[in-house]
């Protein structure tokens, strides 16, 4: 379990992860730096075209440096808060990536209100290296740390396996760290796959990105969701409504999610009208007859007529009841299905010891209480 804010209350005392451990080179200090971006960016906020663009650029430079010389991430924030040091740019210079040097020397050395704000928004992304209980999970506690470093390529060929990487929303979030970690778990699963028979990970790797707008804003992933099922790396997205998708991935990306999704689900509570009009186009029409009888001059007459309309309009969808939920698979109509709540499916106990035994207040109760 990656619990870097405390949200179940789980401590790093056996394991931890290097984030530098992903970024190899400049592409994956690019993809690591959109992460921290996105994450720490708030939903719909208005981004600047320069100083967004070129703090990113910045960050990538410095992760790529910290890596290269096997530093700890905590340092890149070091560097962001000393903005004449070089140091950063010689390193990647000595590992032979001199453009990004280059691009480094140029941030480095640009008039003092540039560099200010190229820096200063580098630091918004990269805030949450500054929270000392994110960073046990991140860095190494000394020199021989004893704990067991978390390898992407391990976990994946591990028999089995599951990985709860865990955030909240806010200031100082961890959503960068859970989204960096998703997508190395993500793209070594893929590598895997590539060296395995017809190119599919022999066991499918399954991704349940929950309160993936809050916590998990992978801005590749539209355009990804495709490919990873091809590859066997089948992914959920959980979102509470359309908005909140357009937010992170904007109105085109959201809609290639929904249409690269092989399955949908709509569980009710929107009151989006755009939203559920589309639904209710998706879900179609019926054919309806009707009949009406005229009775005149002792004759009675009795004629049909076909028409068509909607089997649920927007009212119908967003009143839709507790315990019912839609489903639009690929090949199939939609589908009107009563879901099952965990506590009437066969795992109920199971799931009701895990809960028991993970409660916080177990161990603050009175010993009588708990025997």
């Amino acid at each position: 379990m990656f619990d870097p804010q405390h949200v179940a209350g789980e401590q790093p005392d056996t394991w931890w992860w290097n984030p530098l451990s992903y970024v190899t080179d400049e592409v994956q200090a690019a993809k690591l730096a959109e992460h921290f971006a996105s994450g720490s960016r708030a939903a719909g906020a208005r981004t600047d075209a320069f100083f967004d663009s070129a703090g990113q650029d910045l960050l990538a430079g410095l992760l790529l440096a910290a890596a290269v010389d096997l530093r700890p991430i905590t340092d890149v924030y070091r560097w962001l808060t000393r903005p004449t040091d070089d140091t950063p740019m010689r390193l990647v210079a000595t590992a032979g990536f001199d453009l990004t040097a280059d691009q480094l020397a140029g941030v480095i050395y640009a008039p003092d209100k540039q560099r200010g704000g190229i820096y200063g928004t580098a630091q918004q992304m990269a805030s949450c290296l500054t929270n000392r209980q994110i960073a046990a999970w991140i860095t190494p506690q000394g020199h021989h740390d004893p704990r067991r470093q978390l390898r992407a390529a391990d976990f994946v060929q591990a028999d089995g396996g599951t990985l709860y990487s865990l955030s909240k929303e806010g200031a100082s979030t961890a959503g960068p760290l859970v989204t960096a970690l998703t997508a190395a778990v993500a793209e070594a699963a893929e590598e895997l796959a590539s060296r395995s028979p017809g190119g599919r990970l022999d066991t499918p790797l399954v991704g349940v990105l929950d309160e993936a707008a809050n916590v998990c804003r992978w801005r590749e992933l539209p355009s990804l969701y495709s490919h990873f099922g091809s590859r066997g790396i089948v992914l959920m997205t959980i979102l509470q409504s359309w908005s909140q998708g357009v937010d992170v991935w904007g109105e085109s990306g959201m809609r290639k999610l929904w249409s690269a999704s092989n399955i949908a689900v709509y569980g009710g509570g929107v009151k989006e009208r755009e939203f559920l009009d589309t639904l209710a186009t998706m879900i179609g029409d019926y054919d309806k007859t009707t009949r009406s009888v005229s009775v005149g001059k002792g004759h009675r007459n009795v004629t049909q007529q076909l028409t068509r309309e909607r089997i649920l309009d927007p009212a119908d969808l967003a009143a839709l009841p507790g315990g019912r939920a839609i489903i639009f698979a690929s090949g199939a109509r939609p589908t009107l299905i009563a879901t099952q709540p965990w506590m009437t499916s066969p795992h109920a106990t199971a799931v009701r010891a895990s809960i028991a035994a993970h409660d916080p207040s177990r161990d603050h109760q009175p010993q009588e209480a708990t025997r």
